[in-house]
């Protein structure tokens, strides 16, 4: 094997890095068992060295499951239904302009899980950077077991059978969602055509507040800051202060920022990982392109659903 694995960091509990994989690695039944395994135990996995082309990125993507189609249309590559397209083009009015901190910049997401909005979940997908910013453009990654072992355990008692409703809305719209002080300069066209079809095409969903993985039996708090709503069932001040105190320790829980270059990858596993975007120049472009790996941890569900059966 020609490719090398070392920890992503010492001070981290969770991501490695590889460095040097190829593509006749990956027709290896022993290489992809063994990252396989790798993804599960750390989470994230930095490919650093390696082959980066559409091809060998959908290649290496579908030994952790199927590469499928995004259910937002607005963010899929115009040519190749197995990626999306993600461009912060100040030049146009496709782009966010957002003020974070003071900073005006473009690009900028908060902590979430991919496609949390929906009653499944994707299990993952990997990351790769075609046009990269100056500055900023960051993509930091969170890992929420290492959050939920972190809880104090009057926190992990009283959160064990909570559930969340989450639904896709305007971002900032949630109070949970972002530690810094947010101002939208400009929603762009993308956005306005996201939130414009958001209820039709995504109505409320339900997820637990805590996840067990399968292969481990590792718990996670599985919140996403953004698009949570509520939780189910409890009072809504009630509710917002313990959203706010999660939100606050996830922010000041461990995170890994990548800084990116043209020879690299981000694999992470999506049930247990939280990501988020740092503000990029204004005047610049900036071009990632990525995967969805399927998956359902099937614990999911339709609000209506829930309460139909609880009715």
């Amino acid at each position: 094997m020609s490719y090398t694995v070392e920890a992503l960091s010492p001070e981290l509990a969770f991501g490695c890095q590889l460095t040097g994989l190829r593509h006749e690695d990956v027709t290896s039944p022993a290489v992809r068992e063994e990252l396989l395994r790798l993804w599960i135990d750390k989470g994230l996995i930095v490919f650093r060295g390696c082959e980066v082309t559409p091809a060998f990125q959908i290649e290496l993507s579908e030994i952790f499951g199927p590469c499928v189609i995004h259910p937002v249309p607005e963010v899929r590559h115009p040519e190749n239904e197995k990626l999306n397209r993600l461009v912060s083009n100040p030049k146009g009015d496709d782009e966010d302009v957002i003020e974070v901190n003071g900073v005006v910049g473009c690009g900028w997401v908060p902590w979430h899980k991919d496609i949390v909005f929906t009653d499944r979940i994707n299990h993952g997908g990997i990351l790769r950077a075609t046009k990269i910013a100056s500055t900023g453009g960051e993509t930091g990654y969170l890992d929420q077991i290492d959050a939920y072992d972190r809880l104090p355990d009057a926190m992990k008692e009283r959160i064990a059978d909570l559930e969340l409703v989450y639904q896709f809305t305007v971002i900032d719209a949630s109070p949970f969602y972002a530690s810094e002080k947010v101002r939208y300069v400009h929603v762009g066209a993308n956005m306005r055509s996201m939130y414009k079809h958001a209820a039709e095409r995504f109505p409320p969903v339900v997820h637990p507040l805590v996840f067990t993985q399968p292969e481990t039996g590792r718990k996670a708090l599985n919140y996403s800051p953004l698009f949570a709503q509520y939780v189910l069932g409890m009072d809504r001040a009630e509710s917002d202060a313990l959203l706010c105190s999660l939100s606050d320790h996830l922010w000041s829980s461990p995170a890994y920022f990548h800084k990116w270059h043209p020879d690299e990858m981000v694999l992470w596993d999506n049930w247990r990982m939280l990501h988020r975007v740092t503000p990029a120049p204004y005047e610049e472009v900036r071009i990632v392109e990525r995967t969805t790996i399927t998956g359902d941890y099937g614990l999911g569900r339709k609000l209506d659903q829930v309460v139909a059966a609880t009715a």
